[in-house]
């Protein structure tokens, strides 16, 4: 895996699988660079106070068109005394031009209520949740829906495939989070140029608009949109913000 530097300039728990966030033979060149692999290190705080750090990586999966995004989050030794390590792991294939998940996983060590997996049927258009403590639902699953992971690659493939990224105003995107169908509305925004560890990107802000509970991405236009900086806010528990502090490509 090599080292990609980007073109200098010289100007509490659900939220975590979301924080944390294209079939390659007939894909088009900005699909293609949308699932190219990459690994991304982000420091995580809430206000001023270090929590820890996040990785997420993307790879190719077992069959063409297959891939396997992955997010980690590993909490600093103060943080440990109230929630262990957070992993998530989303499998998903590009299907007649649309993301398709096919199995999800979301695991906090220590907590089997809010571990949990979600099973993607797409034949029988169902989707079954269940968590590590033995309770277990399916639901309907409609033409689409993304899980908690793959939202944010088709947030990257939304900019990728625009004429005009900026342009885009907003969409509706279907989601699985947890044991529930929800749906969120997302909207671009100029995100500016942003300075992180790993360099300084022209950056475009996905938001959500719908809920009170902001969830920001910054994604970064001369990294093939992957995401920078992310802030995620539930209620009053305060801001929590990842910021890159490396990419690897």
């Amino acid at each position: 895996m090599r080292t990609t530097t980007p073109t200098k300039r010289p100007d509490r728990r659900r939220g975590a699988a979301l924080a944390l966030g294209l079939a390659l033979l007939i894909a088009s060149p900005a699909q293609a660079a949308v699932t190219d692999a990459f690994t991304a290190d982000f420091d995580v705080h809430r206000g001023s106070i270090a929590l820890g750090t996040t990785t997420f990586r993307l790879e190719a999966g077992e069959r063409a068109g297959c891939y396997v995004y992955s997010g980690r989050a590993d909490p600093n030794a103060l943080v440990r005394m109230f929630i262990g390590r957070v992993t998530d792991e989303s499998r998903f294939c590009i299907e007649d031009g649309a993301i398709r998940p096919q199995h999800f996983r979301h695991h906090i060590d220590g907590d089997a209520e809010d571990s949990y997996t979600l099973d993607f049927d797409w034949s029988a258009r169902e989707v079954t949740y269940e968590n590590e403590a033995g309770r277990r639902k399916t639901m309907a699953l409609g033409d689409r829906a993304l899980d908690p992971l793959s939202i944010q690659i088709a947030a990257r493939r939304w900019l990728a495939e625009a004429d005009d990224p900026a342009a885009l105003g907003e969409a509706r995107f279907a989601l699985i989070d947890e044991d529930e169908r929800k749906t969120y509305t997302l909207r671009v925004f100029e995100g500016g140029t942003i300075e992180t560890e790993a360099g300084i990107y022209d950056t475009l802000r996905v938001e959500r608009v719908d809920s009170s509970r902001h969830l920001r991405f910054w994604l970064a236009e001369n990294a093939d949109w992957i995401p920078v900086r992310v802030e995620h806010q539930k209620g009053d528990g305060g801001v929590f913000r990842m910021s890159m502090t490396r990419l690897h490509r």
